[in-house]
């Protein structure tokens, strides 16, 4: 299968599959509002897409250049202090010495943790952790050198959000701790990005 090929169709398929549980949940849940005062659960159950810079250090960062990458998250925020995430993401990056790139596609959890401030709560710093998995896979000449790899991922994230009405944007950075690396030439890395998110809640 052609995984760089087919990650605009997966990222698709997971906008849709992720949504579906959201918007479940609405129904079923008893939504409290954050002006009003009272706590408890929120409208916060949603999806946003995300893009940015992606770079991988060690072994990997050394023959790749910096990339970028997009993603789909699906999110809620079941307390006033706690947020979770479901989501996919895809990056890019060049090799530099040859015809060809390290793609990686994840799918992965990420549990966030921060205060809601300013008048409404809409202002929202965080720090988040979480697990996940990913494929590691060398196109064009990096096919010769390199190896497709399946790894873990433990992100560490630090970022904030912003919640306008039904309309959220955020901005945050995340390094990617990946285990079990064996790409062939590449032994080690992990990665690292920047980047913007933008979505809505339901």
């Amino acid at each position: 299968m052609n995984f760089k090929k087919s990650w605009g169709l997966g990222a698709l398929a997971a906008t849709l599959a992720l949504a579906m549980p959201a918007f479940a949940q609405e129904r079923e849940v008893s939504i409290y509002d954050d002006d009003a005062g009272r706590g408890g659960l929120t409208r916060d159950l949603g999806v946003t897409v995300s893009g940015g810079v992606n770079a991988f250090t060690g072994d990997i960062g050394e023959n790749t250049g910096a990339g970028g990458f997009v993603g789909v998250q699906a999110n809620s925020r079941p307390l006033p202090l706690i947020g979770l995430e479901l989501g996919y993401e895809g990056s890019r990056n060049p090799f530099e010495d040859f015809d060809g790139s390290l793609w990686r596609h994840n799918v992965g959890a990420l549990a966030k943790v921060g205060p809601q401030l300013g008048q409404n709560g809409n202002l929202r710093p965080f720090v988040g952790a979480g697990f996940g998995v990913s494929l590691l896979n060398p196109s064009e000449d990096g096919e010769i050198f390199f190896d497709n790899d399946v790894v873990t991922e433990v992100p560490v994230a630090a970022g904030i959000d912003y919640k306008l009405g039904a309309v959220t944007a955020g901005a945050r950075a995340t390094y990617r701790f990946l285990g079990g690396e064996n790409l062939g030439l590449a032994q080690d890395g992990n990665a690292v990005n920047v980047g913007l998110q933008l979505g809505g809640a339901f």
